[in-house]
């Protein structure tokens, strides 16, 4: 009596293994979209919770609370970027504050640029401070571009950019320039 064979022969290995990285080299450019639409995302709802954060930190200290979008916010004197990819909150005093020496100045709290410079993000900003005074309102509109790589280039041709658009009242949104639906709280 012969016994059963078990398991499987070589050639039955090398078919699946090739055509698990067929599988695989076919989704990976999907993949890597998929990836650089999540950092994108990750880097916008950072700088739109900073935004509301600070909003609410000025209403509670009924004081001016700074953000500011900078490549260095560990620095003891942050330097305000337009394309800054990280950002850090200052906080003044109920008595006003010097905010060309900082004196007077309280660190809330910062974002580290080092993840989107890794990932090759890149921010567009049309202001790179807004203040918010101690009843929420903003001291300007700003509007801040998150890019992919290719900073030119948006969905449908690149990756999903994203807005966080800051408006004088105080109101904070984070939304999608590729969205044109008028009923989609997502367009900006």
């Amino acid at each position: 009596m012969r016994r059963a064979v078990q398991g499987f022969t070589l050639v039955e290995m090398l078919v699946g293994l090739g055509l698990t990285v067929v599988f695989m080299l076919m989704t990976l450019p999907s993949a890597s979209a998929y990836l650089t639409d999540a950092r994108i995302r990750a880097a916008a709802q950072s700088y739109y919770s900073g935004a509301q954060l600070a909003r609410a930190e000025a209403v509670r200290r009924n004081a001016e609370v700074r953000l500011l979008l900078t490549n260095d916010p560990r620095a003891s004197k942050p330097t305000a970027s337009v394309n800054g990819l990280g950002w850090v909150m200052l906080a003044g005093g109920p008595q006003g504050v010097d905010w060309s020496t900082l004196e007077g100045v309280e660190w809330v709290a910062s974002k580290d640029p080092e993840e989107a410079r890794t990932t090759g993000l890149h921010v567009a900003a049309n202001e790179a401070v807004v203040q918010f005074d101690g009843q929420g309102a903003a001291s300007v509109n700003q509007i801040v571009k998150f890019l992919g790589p290719a900073a030119d280039t948006c969905y449908p041709q690149g990756p999903r950019c994203l807005h966080v658009v800051i408006s004088l009242g105080g109101q904070v949104r984070l939304c999608d320039p590729g969205i044109s639906n008028n009923g989609d709280n997502r367009k900006c």
